[in-house]
């Protein structure tokens, strides 16, 4: 797994057993391999339209897989493990562009590279790939896809549990408290890391890629104008399901702020944008979910940074949310998570059960996602 802040590479080794829907679901081990710095920027770059270029997209689609591939086999190494012992890799790919269903755009487009058939020739291993597009086709957003795993991992009965998810793209998952993977939700709340980054970027002249442990954030001040201005975004006010990206959150956002409010001191902007995050969620919470939470879990990079995890658990405990936990806590590591979750699509796919669940992406029905690559 890379996620749209394209900071690393997360390959998890995950073991499943039992019969669906009570498959046990168990992580054996997890690295995370940094992208090459010249490679990352190439990625970068590419989700720009004004950079992009068809040979570059083709470039750029044979490297990042050859990158994921040398993940895979870095991790069996490091288990002690043969490639004979592994059933098959699930690969998200690398998301460039993101476009889900809006008006009268009936049909989304994605746009994940790393092509899974190079993954399965450079491995020997079979590979599943291009988890988003079929739920696309059925008019689906293509995200979020990880509440699946979500509803294995950490339903609890009796208590409403919401799984936050703070990468570049924050999103949430609702887990009822009746236990039933019907009644799953899930949704885009807005911004996770992903407008901080870009803020801290411009501010550093690319010297720092993110604000570590919010020490940024809480040297600046909080803008009433320009918070109430980023409020106003429409994705805000699109009710489920909905996604979004870098499109909508990315350093175009970042440049317009700065061009608007050009007295702004860039601590004062970053700590606008980390206050956004946690408003985004709250609110979300409050308007779109079908009930009071019990506890909200979370995980993704964001959730590391000590300052950003105290603003969301101040505004989640102002609309009644009882606990704010990091993933840590339940047992799992936190960087695993999205990785895991691909193995456990990755699994239904080889299995011939639907990966997609219609109430969180708005597909017309039940899928099977991805395509699946032999050797």
């Amino acid at each position: 797994m890379s996620g749209t802040s394209v900071d690393a590479i997360d390959a998890a080794l995950v073991r499943i057993s039992g019969v669906w829907p009570d498959w046990r679901v168990k992580l054996l081990a997890h690295q995370s391999a940094p992208w090459p710095i010249k490679l990352r920027r190439r990625l970068l770059d590419a989700m720009s339209i004004e950079r992009r270029t068809i040979s570059e997209l083709c470039e750029l689609n044979v490297l990042s897989a050859q990158q994921f591939a040398k993940a895979v086999l870095k991790l069996i190494a490091a288990y002690g493990g043969q490639r004979r012992q592994i059933m098959a890799i699930a690969s998200h790919g690398q998301t460039i562009h993101h476009l889900p269903p809006k008006g009268r755009r009936k049909t989304g487009k994605t746009l994940q590279i790393g092509d899974p058939s190079i993954i399965a020739t450079i491995t020997g291993i079979t590979t599943v790939g291009d988890f988003r597009s079929a739920d696309m086709a059925l008019g689906g957003q293509g995200a979020p896809l990880a509440p699946i795993a979500d509803w294995l991992l950490f339903k609890t009965p009796g208590s409403n549990i919401c799984v936050q998810n703070l990468g570049g793209i924050g999103n949430v998952t609702w887990l009822d408290k009746d236990g039933r993977l019907e009644s799953v939700r899930a949704f885009d709340t807005g911004p996770g890391n992903m407008l901080m980054d870009a803020l801290v970027g411009l501010a550093t002249g690319g010297k720092r890629l993110y604000d570590r442990d919010g020490i940024m954030a809480q040297k600046g001040r909080i803008s009433g104008p320009m918070l109430e201005f980023l409020q106003e975004h429409p994705f805000f006010r699109l009710r489920p399901p909905k996604s979004t990206g870098r499109e909508d959150f990315g350093v175009q956002l970042a440049e317009e702020i700065l061009t608007k409010f050009p007295r702004c001191k860039p601590a004062d902007a970053i700590a606008t944008a980390c206050e956004l995050t946690a408003w985004s969620i709250a609110d979300s919470y409050r308007r779109f979910l079908p009930g009071a939470v019990a506890q909200t879990i979370l995980c993704g990079g964001g959730a590391d940074n000590p300052y950003l995890f105290r603003r969301i658990e101040s505004r989640l405990k102002e609309i009644g949310c009882q606990t704010v936990v990091h993933i840590g806590r339940t047992g799992l590591k936190n960087k695993a998570r999205e990785a895991l979750a691909f193995a456990v699509l990755g699994a239904l796919t080889l299995d011939g059960k639907p990966g997609n669940l219609p109430a969180v992406t708005g597909a017309s029905k039940p899928t099977i996602l991805g395509v699946v690559m032999r050797p």
